[in-house]
Protein backbone atom coordinates (compact mmCIF):
# COMPACT_ATOMS: atom_id res chain seq x y z
CA UNK A 1 0.00 0.00 0.00
CA UNK A 2 1.27 3.49 -1.09
CA UNK A 3 1.12 6.12 0.95
CA UNK A 4 2.39 8.97 -1.64
CA UNK A 5 -0.79 9.99 -2.75
CA UNK A 6 -2.17 10.61 1.23
CA UNK A 7 1.24 12.41 1.69
CA UNK A 8 0.31 14.78 -1.53
CA UNK A 9 -3.04 15.39 -0.54
CA UNK A 10 -2.12 16.42 3.06
CA UNK A 11 1.18 18.44 1.26
CA UNK A 12 -1.41 20.09 -0.61
CA UNK A 13 -4.14 21.18 1.99
CA UNK A 14 -1.18 22.85 4.03
CA UNK A 15 0.13 24.88 1.32
CA UNK A 16 -3.17 25.71 0.23
CA UNK A 17 -4.21 26.96 4.17
CA UNK A 18 -0.88 28.59 4.49
CA UNK A 19 -1.92 30.59 1.45
CA UNK A 20 -5.20 31.36 2.80
CA UNK A 21 -3.24 32.41 6.36
CA UNK A 22 -1.42 34.86 4.43
CA UNK A 23 -3.86 36.69 2.25
CA UNK A 24 -5.81 37.10 5.43
CA UNK A 25 -2.81 38.64 6.91
CA UNK A 26 -2.38 41.16 4.23
CA UNK A 27 -6.05 42.22 4.31
CA UNK A 28 -5.70 43.11 7.62
CA UNK A 29 -2.29 45.07 7.18
CA UNK A 30 -2.65 48.95 7.83
CA UNK A 31 -2.18 52.20 9.53
CA UNK A 32 -4.26 52.34 12.58
CA UNK A 33 -4.73 55.77 14.59
CA UNK A 34 -6.42 55.79 18.07
CA UNK A 35 -9.17 57.93 18.97
CA UNK A 36 -11.10 58.76 21.90
CA UNK A 37 -13.57 56.80 24.19
CA UNK A 38 -11.97 53.58 23.20
CA UNK A 39 -12.37 54.20 19.43
CA UNK A 40 -9.76 54.10 16.41
CA UNK A 41 -9.48 54.32 12.99
CA UNK A 42 -8.37 51.69 10.72
CA UNK A 43 -8.62 51.10 6.73
CA UNK A 44 -10.92 53.97 6.86
CA UNK A 45 -13.88 52.57 9.40
CA UNK A 46 -14.03 54.07 12.94
CA UNK A 47 -14.02 50.74 15.31
CA UNK A 48 -14.99 50.47 18.55
CA UNK A 49 -12.97 47.81 21.31
CA UNK A 50 -15.44 46.00 22.30
CA UNK A 51 -13.74 44.34 25.08
CA UNK A 52 -10.83 44.55 27.28
CA UNK A 53 -7.47 44.17 24.97
CA UNK A 54 -5.94 40.37 25.69
CA UNK A 55 -2.45 41.61 26.09
CA UNK A 56 0.62 39.19 26.39
CA UNK A 57 4.67 40.43 25.97
CA UNK A 58 4.61 39.91 22.46
CA UNK A 59 1.09 41.68 21.45
CA UNK A 60 -2.37 42.13 22.13
CA UNK A 61 -5.43 40.90 20.69
CA UNK A 62 -8.32 43.41 19.71
CA UNK A 63 -12.20 42.42 19.75
CA UNK A 64 -13.86 45.56 17.34
CA UNK A 65 -17.09 46.49 16.08
CA UNK A 66 -17.57 49.01 13.27
CA UNK A 67 -20.49 51.61 13.21
CA UNK A 68 -22.06 48.96 10.70
CA UNK A 69 -21.80 46.06 13.61
CA UNK A 70 -19.15 43.86 11.54
CA UNK A 71 -16.87 42.23 13.91
CA UNK A 72 -13.15 42.06 13.60
CA UNK A 73 -10.56 40.44 16.21
CA UNK A 74 -7.46 42.04 15.28
CA UNK A 75 -3.91 40.74 16.26
CA UNK A 76 -1.61 43.68 17.18
CA UNK A 77 2.37 42.41 17.45
CA UNK A 78 4.68 44.25 19.51
CA UNK A 79 7.24 44.18 17.01
CA UNK A 80 5.53 46.28 14.52
CA UNK A 81 6.06 49.39 15.79
CA UNK A 82 8.95 50.20 17.95
CA UNK A 83 9.01 49.88 21.72
CA UNK A 84 8.04 53.26 22.99
CA UNK A 85 4.87 53.25 20.89
CA UNK A 86 4.12 50.11 21.90
CA UNK A 87 4.44 51.07 25.77
CA UNK A 88 2.17 54.03 25.09
CA UNK A 89 -0.14 52.19 23.79
CA UNK A 90 -0.12 49.63 26.47
CA UNK A 91 -0.49 52.11 28.97
CA UNK A 92 -3.06 54.42 27.06
CA UNK A 93 -5.61 50.86 26.55
CA UNK A 94 -4.75 49.76 30.07
CA UNK A 95 -5.80 53.10 31.45
CA UNK A 96 -9.08 53.54 29.19
CA UNK A 97 -9.88 49.94 30.47
CA UNK A 98 -9.88 51.50 34.07
CA UNK A 99 -11.88 54.30 33.73
CA UNK A 100 -14.87 52.25 32.33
Amino acid sequence: LSYTPLWMVLLSLVVFDCVRSQRRINARQGEIRLLMDGRLRWQGQEWSIVKAPWMIKSGMMLRLRSDSGKRQHLWLAADSMDEAEWRDLRRILLQQETQR
